[in-house]
């Protein structure tokens, strides 16, 4: 019979995450032993709680040996494998072998989909974008995390960032790093003329037409208003400035078509006709806006925290050192700055892994002090709320300064749905922008889309 405590029930890989945290003292051979015994202790034991999405305890492998990590590059070139090499000298009984993704989150996810659905059992630990824990664990794509971590490991994110890892109040993710939207501007112009920072939508779009007639620029402002996932999150920022959201607050109906979103809309598509936004960006994605700004044809970009290091690369940018970086405007009549969309990548465990133990020792890792300030160092920003605060870092990085203090917002991704919603959004918002229709009945439309996605409709 085995005897459940508080603690006892915490034991299995809590208790093995807790022996790598607290001893590091002894040798990765003692460390490995108990590895084993703490996991044939849990097997005797049983798993408590355990249901159909919950990994069965006698599959969990001791902390030691291979696995495999699939993630999209992120960070400098060679940076995970940067990170890989950090982690093998902490805990020289794990090798990690990284395995890159295909640079386009959707086509990853149809990836790991066809693998983890039928079983295989090749990836170990993956990145899953921030919008995915619904959808993943909705069809048991990940395994959840709960039962296996420490209660108070999630004291190590801010709050809101960790319940997006959450489906069915069950964490099915650990985030890794985060991302915001920022604005960058280019302060040697705005000086030039005398112009302040812009403090609303409004301001900026003056601003930068100031500059388009002055023969400064191109283009007054360039962001990502292609047909895709992009589109949402520019739609999202601008449709919360303006005090609209495009999902209840409960997730129950769609809220697209009010006169919030209108304003928001209405707005996007001026700066298309006044020439400040380039008729192009109704197919820029982040890279084409990107280039266009680095290359000093833009007054105004927004972009996530990459587009800091890329504008102040002496070999990809023509505009070094004559950048400023700020949280995203308001629109008149509400808050000065206004909501960026959360982004980011979390790590996620396939629940078809025979090396689930190595798995979270990783996990706890990467999502730890070290390597979280060597992400910090290499201009991808920490998940880890202590390195997310820390001074010394922000100092050396202003992106961080901003980060740690910006109004977040995030996308309508608590459903298994939203692929199906994003879908509805940002089709009829590009199509809008594009001319084909109204801002009226591009968000009727829209709506629809998003209703019927919400009640598990086909589209």
């Amino acid at each position: 019979m085995c005897w459940r405590t508080r603690d006892s029930e915490a034991l299995g890989t809590r208790g093995l995450l807790r022996e790598h945290v607290l001893s590091t003292s002894i040798g990765s051979s003692a460390r490995a032993f108990w590895a084993v015994s703490v996991l044939l202790a849990t097997t005797a034991c049983g798993s408590a709680g355990a249901d159909a999405a919950s990994v069965d305890p006698r599959r969990v492998g001791p902390a030691s040996g291979d696995i495999t990590w699939y993630a999209i590059n992120f960070g400098p070139e060679g940076f995970p494998e940067q990170l890989i090499a950090a982690f093998e000298k902490a805990h020289p009984e794990i090798n990690v072998d990284f395995q890159p993704a295909p640079n386009n989150t959707d086509t990853m996810r149809a990836t790991l989909t066809t693998e983890i659905t039928g079983g295989s059992d090749a990836i170990d630990v993956y990145n899953g974008d921030l919008v995915w824990p619904a959808q993943f664990g909705d069809a048991q794509l990940a395994m959840p995390l709960d039962e296996h971590l420490p209660d108070d490991f999630w004291d190590r994110y801010p709050e809101e960032r960790a319940r997006l890892t959450e489906y069915g109040d069950t964490h099915l993710a650990a985030p890794l790093y985060v991302d915001s939207g920022f604005l960058y501007y280019r302060k040697d112009l705005l000086e030039k003329h005398d112009l302040p920072v812009p403090k609303t939508w409004q301001e900026l779009a003056e601003t930068a037409k100031r500059l388009q007639d002055d023969g400064e620029v191109d283009y007054g402002y360039v962001g990502q208003w292609a047909n895709y996932e992009g589109l949402t999150v520019n739609w999202t920022e601008l449709s919360a400035a303006a005090g609209g959201r495009s999902v209840s607050a409960d997730d129950s109906e769609a809220a697209i078509d009010s006169p919030e979103n209108r304003e928001a809309l209405d707005f996007m598509r001026q700066l298309l006709d006044s020439g400040v936004v380039p008729s192009a960006s109704t197919s820029f994605q982040e890279q084409q806006s990107l280039q266009t700004f680095v290359e000093g044809e833009a007054a105004f970009h927004r972009n996530w925290s990459h587009g800091w290091g890329m504008a102040n690369d002496p070999l990809a940018s023509g505009i070094v050192d004559k950048v400023g970086v700020m949280p995203l405007p308001g629109f008149e009549g509400g808050e000065e700055v206004g909501p960026s969309a959360a982004g980011g990548w979390n790590l996620m465990v396939n629940p078809h892994s025979k090396r689930i133990g190595a798995s979270l020792v990783f996990m706890d890792w990467m999502t730890g002090p070290e390597a979280q300030r060597m992400m910090a160092q290499n201009s991808v920003l920490p998940a880890n709320e202590e390195v997310l605060h820390d001074e010394e870092l922000q100092r050396e990085n202003p992106v961080l300064e901003v980060a740690a203090d910006l109004d977040m917002v995030a996308r309508p991704a608590h459903t298994p749905r939203y692929p199906q919603i994003s879908h509805g959004i940002y089709t009829n918002i590009n199509g809008s922008l594009a001319g084909s229709g109204s801002t009226a009945s591009a968000l009727r439309a829209a709506a629809a889309d998003i209703q019927r996605a919400l009640e598990d409709r086909a589209l």
